[in-house]
């Protein structure tokens, strides 16, 4: 597993990628109320060619970037205002978050819940023992460009993280083969000793 190096295939057609972002986030700007009060949850993940194509070969597409990476961030915060004005409306607590992937932003997702599942997500991420000096502005999908729609939020960095499972022998592998940084702690989890590893960190709206 440690030799699989992943190859990274050239993105073509920006201008036409460009165009496929701003018709994602217009498509998901509208919340189904008749949905989220059947099902008690909804959320919009990041579905737009070729991000979020599957690869099953040993190569994936960079994350966007440029252009891209602020369409993207302008749109998910577009979601999230949309969403929050059609909450506002319906007068019941909920649970409402961007999550904004630091290292993998194409992953990020826009989350809400109502009535018995709005607390669901409270524990969903680990809490950072402590925060960057200079906030989202530390972030690496912070520039000149982004700017202008990140500082319209106060935002707070998590860990996202996954446990594996030590005595399972594709979990014990996959866990040999990460970075040590990623390896937070062992925990013992109804009597089975789970490696606790670091996924991502992801920004949450404070």
């Amino acid at each position: 597993m440690k030799n699989n190096v992943l190859r990274y295939r050239k993105i073509r057609g920006i201008n036409r990628r460009k165009r496929t972002i701003e018709q994602w986030g217009e498509a998901n700007k509208v919340l189904d109320v008749d949905r989220l009060n059947r099902e008690k949850r909804d959320y919009v993940k990041f579905l737009v060619d070729p991000w979020s194509r599957l690869s099953l070969i040993n190569s994936i597409y960079p994350e966007p970037t440029g252009d891209c990476e602020y369409l993207l961030i302008k749109n998910v915060q577009n979601i999230y205002q949309s969403w929050r004005d059609s909450l506002e409306e319906l007068q019941t607590p909920y649970y409402l978050q961007i999550w904004l992937r630091e290292n993998y932003v194409s992953r990020s997702q826009i989350v809400c819940a109502i009535d018995e599942i709005k607390d669901f997500y409270d524990d969903a991420f680990e809490a950072m023992d402590t925060q960057p000096e200079n906030c989202i502005r530390s972030s690496s999908h912070y520039n000149d460009q982004t700017a202008a729609v990140l500082d319209l939020y106060n935002w707070t960095l998590y860990r996202y993280t996954e446990a594996y499972d030590l005595t399972d022998p594709w979990d014990a592998e996959y866990v040999e083969g990460l970075d040590s940084q990623q390896l937070l702690r062992t925990q013992i989890i109804e009597q089975i000793e789970y490696q606790i590893v670091e996924i991502d960190k992801v920004w949450l709206l404070a």
